[in-house]
């Protein structure tokens, strides 16, 4: 693994029904999501928050050894009744994004491609994994792709969405993640305005503590990744290169981030 470089791992769904090869969209069986957390415990990893990572990045201090971070976009109600229970096993904790305007409801936001409707956490759920050390973060109001809207309606759902969280959780959140992973040049900045400390992106690379705290990268896991595809994607995949290259979220460069300037 590369020195003072540390894996943020990005889930969306933990056991999910799988009924069909569409059920299988950003879904991953209890069973390999079990065998990942024990591989990271018996190599004695410990878990950090995404807040915690930019912490440390933003003092400029070198990232903790043998630590990583879990995150689980959209806050789907299987996260809280499957991933959480496995987590605690281990002693890990998490960070969960939130799309504020649908806690309690289902992923809309996927109904247009004809993606499942799955249920998502309400409240009571999320603070339940507040005290259990869980991190809730930042995802919009609505789940937009924001690099598509104009200026002030990006900053409204990236604001809102913040504000609506604190209010329910009552107390403020630090951490954001991009909707689908799209974002445009001035959207982090829109992240930053709000009050956030930092933010995820779904591009493909380890965390390192010279990174912009707003664009940071993660390795996806997938459906069919057991623990050797998990390896895989965070010893392998990072260093090839992009097949993807006309997805949205990678026309910005990740900039060498300097702490004396950026707060």
């Amino acid at each position: 693994m590369i020195n003072n470089a540390i894996p943020v791992l990005a889930y969306h769904k933990v056991g999910a029904p799988v009924t069909s090869s569409t059920d299988r969209f950003l879904n991953i069986s209890p069973a390999n999501f079990r065998r990942q957390m024990s591989a990271f415990y018996r190599l004695g990893f410990s878990s950090l928050t995404l807040a915690n990572v930019v912490e440390y990045i933003r003092a400029g201090k070198t990232l903790p050894p043998r630590s990583f971070v879990i995150t689980f976009d959209d806050g789907y109600d299987c996260v809280g009744k499957v991933a959480s229970p496995i987590l605690q096993e281990f002693g890990f904790q998490a960070t969960v994004f939130v799309v504020s305007g649908e806690v309690g409801g289902v992923n809309i936001w996927d109904r247009a491609a004809n993606k499942p409707q799955v249920p998502l956490m309400n409240w009571s759920d999320l603070k339940n994994l507040e005290c259990m050390g869980w991190e809730i973060g930042g995802h919009t109001v609505s789940h937009p792709h924001l690099d598509k809207l104009d200026d002030a309606s990006a900053r409204a759902e990236i604001l809102l969405g913040k504000l609506e969280i604190e209010e329910q959780l009552n107390r403020k959140i630090r951490s954001f993640c991009y909707p689908a992973g799209l974002f445009n040049a001035s959207t982090p900045e829109f992240v930053r305005d709000a009050g956030f400390s930092g933010a995820c992106t779904v591009r493909t690379g380890m965390v390192t503590s010279h990174q912009d705290p707003f664009l940071l990268p993660r390795i996806k896991v997938a459906y069919k990744d057991g623990l050797i595809g998990l390896l895989y994607r965070m010893l392998l995949r990072p260093s090839l290169p992009n097949m993807r290259p006309n997805r949205r979220s990678h026309r910005i460069p990740l900039p060498v981030y300097n702490s004396n300037i950026t707060k």
